[in-house]
């Protein structure tokens, strides 16, 4: 399996940066999970458009999937002879809030049936996408918000946005990798923790997980990323880095 990640950016995409989003490889899949903002302009480094598969949506919030109206132009207007349509897996209700987002625009109620296959996932069930098994488990975050977990001979791991909460430490359990969404790292801002993590929680589920690696991911752009790195290091003894933009991980 393998992972690249696209864009790492909390909220806003930081200068030359881009939010929520990776790339993940086994066999005849290649899926994209989160399509924040900013995102295509790296996959396109990856992957012709037209050969992603599927793609997965954790939660309805811009900087997790406004790069979808992008990619809607791409393939129904920007690539000459496409014969390809992804397949797009939003999260319970989104099929409404992503019509809802497009409406004063789209050109028809098809304006992303036209060139993706789209239907919702379910909690409790997985998705099986070739020899990749994914689950979603329902975190802490200001709406509905869904944790996945990526399975092959190895498993990878993805917070999405929460606070802390059980649902995290059993997407994150026994994870060889384990992308980790920070959103209250700065210690200059008063903010409400409720639904993201600081870095040293995220140190503390990776250490009561037993994960192999942890990234962290979805940083503010003005976040000190020393700092970050430092107050989950303190706490998880196993390695701890930044996730990087335009950096692929091999498990």
């Amino acid at each position: 399996m393998k992972i690249t990640i696209l864009g790492t950016s909390a909220v806003y995409p930081g200068a030359g940066e881009a939010c929520s989003g990776f790339l993940v490889e086994e066999g005849n899949v290649k899926l994209l999970v989160d399509c924040g903002t900013g995102i295509l302009s790296n996959l396109q480094k990856y992957s012709n458009l037209c050969d992603i598969s599927d793609m997965v949506i954790s939660h309805m919030h811009a900087d997790h999937f406004f790069d979808l109206v992008p990619y809607r132009y791409a393939l129904r207007y920007g690539l000459e002879n496409a014969d390809c349509k992804p397949r797009l897996y939003l999260p319970p209700g989104g099929i409404k809030i992503l019509h809802h987002v497009v409406d004063s625009f789209a050109e028809s109620d098809t304006f992303f049936s036209d060139v993706m296959e789209v239907s919702e996932y379910y909690p409790g069930r997985p998705l099986s996408l070739g020899n990749l098994l994914m689950e979603f488990v329902p975190v802490h975050h200001y709406i509905p918000t869904w944790a996945i977990s990526i399975v092959t001979s190895k498993k990878l791991a993805y917070s999405a946005d929460s606070g802390m909460c059980p649902g995290l430490l059993q997407v994150a359990k026994d994870a060889d990798l384990f992308i980790c969404n920070i959103g209250a790292c700065l210690t200059n801002r008063k903010t409400d923790n409720w639904g993201h993590l600081r870095p040293s929680q995220a140190g503390k589920l990776a250490r009561d997980a037993g994960v192999g690696r942890l990234l962290l991911s979805h940083l503010w752009p003005e976040c000190n990323r020393t700092a970050a790195v430092a107050d989950a290091a303190e706490i998880f003894n196993g390695s701890v880095e930044l996730a990087k933009a335009c950096f692929t991980y091999n498990l």
